[in-house]
């Protein structure tokens, strides 16, 4: 069907070309409105060809059939895309989760706290919701952080979260 069309508009570029070409060639002399006639009339039935071919075929019912078609095919591939998009914006996400995870654990234990699970909770916009850190119990002679509350204000201080979205739990208490 789109063959037929770029055809028919290659069709009507040749004439347009060739119409041109004529009247730069043609001398001026009374067979010059018979001869712009002639060409109308090729012009008229070049432009109106493609329709009765549809309508002598009868393939017109077939030719919406196909359009039609091809829309469907255009809103299915859109859905896809629209799919691929959310499962790519979830796999960001996840890495993003899982890095900040790793990057609270290795801030901690280089500050002498040992963390055994983290969970960090996000927004749409990434935005981080809550914070949740169970450590091991805290050796105050071992660590430069001796309490919960200091660890609270270290995460606090690290990521510029509020004290409300951050929970830490010490194991073994």
């Amino acid at each position: 069907m789109i063959d037929v069309f770029r055809n028919w508009i290659n069709i009507l570029l040749c004439l347009g070309i060739f119409t041109t070409i004529l009247q730069l060639v043609m001398p001026n002399n009374k067979l010059r409105k018979y001869i712009y006639s002639l060409i109308g009339v090729v012009t008229i039935i070049t432009v109106v060809s493609p329709f009765i071919n549809l309508m002598k075929n009868k393939n017109m019912e077939s030719a919406i059939m196909q359009v039609v078609a091809n829309i469907d095919e255009t809103k299915i591939e859109n859905i896809d895309e629209v799919k691929y998009k959310a499962v790519n914006q979830n796999a960001i996400k996840e890495n993003f989760i899982s890095s900040l995870k790793q990057d609270i654990s290795s801030k901690l234990k280089q500050e002498g706290v040992d963390v055994i699970k983290s969970n960090v909770f996000l927004d749409s916009n990434y935005n981080i919701e809550k914070i949740e850190i169970n450590i091991k119990k805290i050796d105050k002679n071992v660590t430069q952080i001796s309490t919960i509350t200091e660890v609270v204000k270290y995460i606090n201080k690290e990521y510029d979260v509020d004290f409300s979205k951050i929970i830490v739990v010490e194991e073994g208490k």
